[in-house]
């Protein structure tokens, strides 16, 4: 039973959506800033294996007439394509140009936890960092994005966000569309002001529902279409929407075909005539325009749907029906590609091998277990190679877009239902409805060290809707006994000094302190006996570091005012 008092507090929370006017659908439907623009071929982002990557403020021309200010990843909108193969190694080095602070993080990727872009590992402006790891994962669609707390959102809005596609010789194999048949497609929404600026001030009411446009750019370009021809093509989808879902159709209402979504692909190809998609999700997906001719077109729209989150304060409510891409058939030739039969085998996990269920809770007023993020935090400890189920529950009537860094899971149910046909096999993002369930098993076997879990709508997570947790390179981690295992660092972040407390040392063991470049800065031998070390960092760069005693690890947070944030 529901009391007064709980309803008081989830509707504070969650807020109450207001119902969507047939004045303002009218005006949706009729005045989209991009339709009082001629149609625009699509952009085609550069593509590139790695290497340099500047950060920095610039322009580009978004609309033909004028230059829009933005922040750019070597002056491309959208950032460069980042396109690898299995087996070969991811090198890079960033360089920050902005006037703040700002990491990258490669979502969908696996990476080490000090390679993979998690907020403490920010750098200061003028700085730089470099990460080097190989391609252990199959074929996939992946991006990259900034993520610094509580500046994640704007810095992925105004510009910098890329895809990063993976692929491997099964999927190479496999006779796909390829070359100007494989697209890909990178939805956003956008505010945009007369003089063709981006706008972004979210209010309050914003931060609640997420930011949310009345512009819809795919890959950079406003009004979009493509010339095809009449053949079969691959698309790449990524919705790098702040907050934004879409409803993905074509406009006749025509079948495509599912093959793949975040982990590659599903085990099997799937006919659909709609699909949805949260933000930070992928799909890749194949279009058969051979029943079109000459001279016809076809839009991928989003269809509406009904949304109880909180209306925000944008003109375009979540859940109007848009126009997303034209594609004119206008050309001849033929990819070649065929639509595959069967798909690379996925091997399932069992519930009942899961060693252990852990919960997190996803409340509106953007806490994960009651508790808003702490940068210095560690929420829970994940044993190394354990298959876990982890259930999300939501308490409000907010939709959440749960992601998790370092690793992938697989779905088993939504509030006791079999997930959408799309939500088979590898996720990294899954949507959780208002006051809903998702149970996914999850095991982390190619990296230890810190990660995030967090909501993708990305005002919902520089508010706190985010929590850290500690992959522990042992396994068998009793988390009922955290604090007879654990390694305790205060304060931190630590400036001139620290204090570490441990369980007591039954033998001798050696502690060191490694940089984020892997390099060992300290190396001393504490006695059996002890239980306490006192850490003197005067002598550390500012930087994260990681502490290792035994087999208990930490990170530590190095923040100097006399020294510049390196790497």
């Amino acid at each position: 039973m529901i009391t007064r008092r709980t309803f008081l507090h989830r509707a504070a929370q969650a807020g109450i959506a207001a119902a969507v006017s047939p004045e303002l659908f009218a005006w949706v439907q009729s005045h989209p800033r991009a339709l009082s623009l001629d149609p625009q071929p699509l952009r085609i982002p550069p593509v590139i294996t790695g290497g340099d990557l500047t950060l920095a403020p610039g322009t580009f021309r978004v609309y033909p007439d004028v230059e829009t200010n933005l922040l750019l990843i070597n002056g491309s909108f959208p950032s460069p394509t980042i396109k690898i193969r299995r087996g070969d190694t991811f090198a890079a080095t960033v360089h920050n140009q902005l006037a703040e602070e700002t990491v990258l993080h490669w979502h969908g990727v696996d990476a080490p936890a000090a390679a993979s872009g998690h907020p403490i590992d920010v750098i200061a402006t003028g700085s730089s960092y470099s990460v080097s790891f190989p391609i252990v994962q199959r074929a996939s669609i992946n991006f990259y994005h900034p993520h610094p707390h509580m500046a994640t959102a704007r810095q992925v809005y105004m510009g910098m966000a890329g895809f990063f596609l993976i692929e491997d010789a099964e999927e190479l194999a496999m006779g796909l569309p390829s070359g100007e048949y494989d697209v890909p497609l990178m939805v956003q929404d956008k505010r945009v002001d007369a003089n063709r600026q981006l706008i972004y001030n979210p209010t309050g009411a914003d931060i609640m529902s997420a930011w949310l446009g009345d512009t819809i750019l795919i890959n950079g370009t406003p009004n979009p279409f493509l010339a095809i021809a009449p053949t079969l093509y691959r698309f790449r989808i990524v919705n790098a929407s702040n907050g934004r879902f879409y409803k993905l159709a074509l406009s006749d209402g025509s079948v495509f075909i599912v093959i793949g979504n975040d982990g590659g692909f599903l085990d099997a190809p799937t006919s659909v005539t709609s699909v949805n998609l949260a933000p930070a999700e992928r799909l890749d997906v194949l279009i058969d325009f051979s029943r079109y001719a000459q001279g016809q077109s076809v839009t991928l729209k989003s269809l509406s749907f009904t949304f109880s989150d909180a209306p925000g304060s944008g003109a375009v409510p979540q859940g109007a029906e848009l126009n997303l891409l034209e594609f004119q058939i206008s050309k001849t030739g033929t990819s070649g590609g065929t639509i595959p039969t069967t798909l690379p085998a996925i091997i399932p996990h069992t519930v009942a091998d899961a060693k252990r269920t852990r919960v997190w809770t996803f409340a509106a007023l953007h806490h994960i277990n009651d508790l808003q993020y702490d940068l210095t935090r560690i929420d829970a400890h994940v044993p190394f190679g354990d298959l876990e189920q982890w259930t999300f529950q939501s308490e409000g009537a907010n939709t959440h877009p749960v992601h998790v860094h370092g690793g992938q899971f697989q779905v088993v149910d939504r509030d006791g239902n079999p997930p959408d046909v799309h939500e088979r096999g590898w996720k990294d993002v899954i949507r959780l409805d208002p006051f809903g369930k998702v149970n996914v098993l999850m095991k982390f076997d190619k990296y230890p060290g810190l990660f995030v879990i967090h909501c993708h709508k990305l005002e919902h997570a520089d508010a706190g809707m985010m929590a850290n947790f500690q992959v522990d390179p042992q396994s068998g981690v009793d988390e009922s006994a955290a604090d007879a295992s654990s390694l305790d660092i205060i304060p931190n972040p630590a400036a001139d000094a620290t204090n570490l407390h441990f369980p007591t040392l039954r033998s001798d063991e050696s502690l060191t302190v490694v940089n984020a470049r892997g390099a060992t800065v300290v190396k001393e031998t504490l006695s059996a006996g002890t239980d306490r070390y006192l850490l003197l960092t005067n002598g550390l760069a500012s930087g994260t570091y990681t502490i290792e005693l035994g087999r208990l690890t930490a990170r530590l947070l190095v923040m100097r005012a006399d020294a510049a944030l390196c790497r």
